[in-house]
């Protein structure tokens, strides 16, 4: 069994130039900026493909932290008696060793790894959902490789055993910040819904610490030093709704024609130019009492872009949120890229969209003060109750969640990777995906007739939730306890309505969520209990 971990790295052809400049004289060292290599070992085998100038490296990791300097808009850095200079700031290099140099032939094909530039082929990291995509990769560049090269070749073919199952399947391990020494079931559940959607409803009554959580996951995934503030994490920001929001304006900015024409750049636009810029780590925007406004109003564009996330290479994109072709004058658009640091990047010639590594969080309280939710919103959330309080928790323990942590949550672990059922229902390694569909076509004909019954878009979610809820697999109740999470969620939440409408309904659904399912038996019974005054919904 290979211990070592082999990854492949993508050189964009933006970066082409730098890279011809980064061998070292003897032609025997590569060098690159640390960035996507942190989470090697010294020993680790990477590919780096550079199908721009038509050459693969087999190589492995040599060195680590090599101080740089900067000048004007270049990283200088010394090594092996040689100065190096590239174009754009960084602020450590790595050295790998080459162990051999394969030539790209013409009409050689290549899955692209998309923005992620890097992708896993042995180790704890490496992800079995693009399992298709990775055995065509192995596979081209085993034709790269002969009779010659042995050990080239011998650990390509360790690594197609990882995707094809092979001999004895790769499974994905479990980061120990999510086991349950270090996170209660709650937290999980909550990463688990990110994962699956990062448009998160935290409802419950005022103080129950909404916002504080939201927080504390930025400090536990801001891996990043620069972005690693006294203040706080620069992966967090709090936007507090106000109640005379009505449309998009305040949120997503506008064009300005006073003292001649501009647009207005708000807080929400510059985190995500921010996220942007740092797609390695999640960014947690909280829309701090979402509700105070009409949330389809002021958050309609968000609302709709969020469902044309589509899988691209191994990362989610949607259409854009700000998009070129809606500016009369061309210059206020570019103006807005000059203003968020976003000009040059090709990612942006024709508007921003929503960045796969952002997780918007809308913190919910239910009063007379407050507005109901859709079920255009509650569709697309995955929706969260706070209300069980606890006024003994904490008192002892001194220490503080708003601290970064010695060992952070991986991104892999936060950041979820699909968008539709099918990208999880064909992995062979979820082979409880028609259980899922039974339970989802069992609860459909409860609620056939009414405006209730469930679609596409709730299926999709309840199988990629469940596949994820099955990778950490907490007890031999996993399965119940995903499918619980999800009925509160995506079921449970947008019931409502008289005596006539729901009191049959809710004798059916608790015939059917019973005491397996204890999340779900519990909401149904509170609800059951609210029609006593002639009405219920999931809110309190």
């Amino acid at each position: 069994m290979m211990n070592e971990q082999v990854m492949i790295y993508e050189v964009k052809s933006a970066a082409a130039a730098n890279a011809v400049e980064l061998f070292s004289n003897d032609s025997n060292f590569f060098y690159w900026n640390e960035t996507k290599f942190k989470n090697l070992n010294i020993g680790d085998f990477v590919f780096v493909v550079n199908r721009t100038n038509k050459w693969v490296l087999f190589s492995k990791l040599d060195k680590v932290d090599i101080n740089t300097t900067e000048k004007d808009n270049n990283t200088i850095f010394n090594d092996n008696s040689k100065t190096f200079n590239v174009s754009g700031k960084y602020d450590k290099f790595i050295r790998l060793q080459i162990l051999n140099k394969l030539l790209i032939p013409e009409g050689w094909e290549w899955t692209t790894l998309g923005s992620s530039e890097t992708t896993y082929l042995n180790g704890s990291r490496i992800g079995l959902q693009s399992s298709e995509n990775r055995i065509k990769n192995i596979n081209q560049l085993l034709d790269l490789t002969d009779e010659t090269e042995e050990i080239l070749e011998t650990i390509l073919k360790n690594c197609l055993v990882n995707f094809t199952g092979v001999g004895s399947q790769k499974t994905i391990t479990k980061n120990n910040q999510l086991t349950k020494s270090n996170q209660d079931d709650y937290m999980i559940s909550i990463i688990n819904a990110i994962k699956t959607k990062p448009f998160i409803l935290l409802a419950g009554i005022s103080g129950t610490g909404k916002s504080r959580l939201v927080r504390t996951l930025a400090y536990k995934t801001c891996t990043k030093k620069e972005l690693q503030s006294n203040d706080k994490p620069g992966n967090f920001e709090l936007i507090p709704v106000r109640p005379n929001w009505h449309d998009s304006t305040d949120l997503i900015g506008f064009v300005s024609r006073i003292n001649g024409e501009k647009y207005i750049i708000t807080p929400f636009l510059r985190f995500i130019a921010k996220a942007w810029k740092h797609q390695d780590v999640p960014f947690f925007l909280c829309l701090d009492e979402m509700n105070l406004a009409p949330v389809e109003q002021y958050f309609a564009e968000y609302l709709s872009i969020i469902e044309t996330r589509k899988l691209q290479g191994e990362i989610l994109t949607t259409d854009k949120i700000i998009s070129k072709s809606n500016f009369e004058n061309i210059d206020v658009f570019n103006k807005i890229l000059e203003e968020l640091d976003l000009v040059g990047d090709i990612r942006f010639e024709d508007g921003i969209s929503i960045p796969h590594n952002l997780v918007v969080v809308g913190t919910v309280n239910m009063d007379e003060t407050t507005h109901s939710f859709s079920r255009k919103v509650l569709d697309r959330a995955m929706t969260f109750e706070m209300n069980n309080v606890d006024l003994d928790l904490g008192l002892l323990n001194t220490s503080s969640d708003w601290s970064y942590p010695s060992e952070f949550i991986e991104f892999e672990d936060i950041i979820g990777n699909f968008s539709e059922g099918s990208h999880v229902y064909n992995l062979p390694d979820f082979s409880e995906k028609e259980q899922v569909i039974i339970f989802l076509k069992e609860i459909n004909e409860i609620l056939e007739g009414s405006p209730f019954k469930i679609a596409y878009r709730v299926r999709d979610e309840f199988l990629i939730y469940c596949y994820y809820s099955s990778i950490l697999k907490s007890n031999d109740k996993w399965l119940f306890n995903a499918i619980d999470d999800m009925c509160v969620m995506k079921i449970l939440s947008r019931i409502e309505g008289d005596e006539n409408r729901t009191s049959i309904l809710l004798e059916l659904l608790l015939s059917k969520l019973n005491e397996d399912y204890p999340k779900s038996n519990a909401k149904l019974l509170e609800m059951q209990k609210r029609l006593i005054s002639g009405y219920t919904s999931y809110w309190s």
